[in-house]
């Protein structure tokens, strides 16, 4: 048994619930704080595709270029920009703890597009479990949740940029390096989050942003946003993807631990879409 695996993991989904708290006290603080938030997260791709940049002309570190590469890079633009745009604009339509629980489906979404064009079979665990997602979360949209549409219909498009990114990776990591496809998907996300921030129009009072506690709170949360995506990462190299899929969702309970806004019935259908989105990932063999 890797401890070191299972406790990463863990750690990665409870860090991610902790830097969407934090964010929720930013845009306490100032509205428009997404702007600020995707520079950051736009360093945090950058820099390291930097580095491998470096690396590649410096050190005639090997990188193979193909066509195929397209399809990480197509990946990194997803699970980046794109989902972290609907993810962020989500939790001010329907709050923290109702777009945790819809994105926590991503390896839900992955296995069924998997399903659609890598034609994996569903068995019927793999059924029941998207079944029993899909339903409890169904019934916590008649459960005294925010309930706005379209903050529905961003949260699910990042629940399906997530699983996407997980099915562009897996076609081409089982023929090209690691290196290569980890490069192109790095120039996906900081080219992404680049015309995210060259597209927004600021709107913000300097003085709330130069406050010493805005500062520490948009600091804190993308600190542990950062820190989730590399434990996850650290976690698959461990333990595999299905069981890191498993830990990192655990966000959506860590939510349930800190925060103490839900009522029995909410925290049950929550724990129901926990469990449903496990046995979907436990359907198929980890072979990793």
């Amino acid at each position: 048994m890797n401890k070191i695996g299972y406790i990463s993991g863990i750690l990665s989904g409870l860090f991610w619930a902790l830097a969407g708290i934090f964010y929720v006290k930013v845009t306490d603080k100032v509205v428009d704080s997404s702007y600020f938030v995707f520079i950051l997260l736009f360093c945090i791709e950058f820099i390291p595709w930097l580095f491998l940049t470096l690396l590649i002309l410096f050190f005639k570190k090997e990188v193979i270029f193909n066509r195929k590469l397209i399809f990480p890079f197509f990946a990194g633009l997803l699970a980046g920009p794109v989902a972290m745009y609907c993810y962020l604009n989500a939790i001010s339509l329907i709050g923290l703890s109702f777009s945790a629980s819809i994105t926590s489906l991503y390896p839900v979404f992955a296995t069924f597009l998997a399903f659609i064009f890598l034609k994996q079979k569903i068995n019927i665990q793999g059924f029941f479990g998207l079944l029993l997602a899909l339903t409890s979360l169904f019934l916590l949209f008649f459960n005294g949740l925010s309930f706005n549409f379209f903050g529905i219909i961003l949260a699910i498009i990042c629940a399906l940029s997530w699983g996407t990114e997980l099915v562009l990776s897996s076609i081409v990591l089982k023929e090209l390096s690691t290196t290569s496809v980890y490069y192109s998907r790095q120039t996906g996300a900081s080219f992404g989050y680049a015309i995210l921030i060259f597209v927004q129009e600021p709107n913000f009072a300097f003085d709330d942003i130069l406050s010493f506690s805005f500062i520490v709170l948009l600091l804190c949360a993308v600190s542990f946003w950062g820190l989730s995506y590399f434990l996850y990462y650290f976690t698959i190299s461990k333990i595999g993807l299905i069981k890191a899929m498993m830990l990192n969702i655990s966000y959506v309970i860590w939510l349930v631990i800190i925060q103490s806004e839900f009522d029995f019935k909410q925290i049950a259908l929550i724990f129901l879409v926990f469990i449903g989105a496990n046995l979907v990932l436990f359907s198929k063999k980890d072979k990793d």
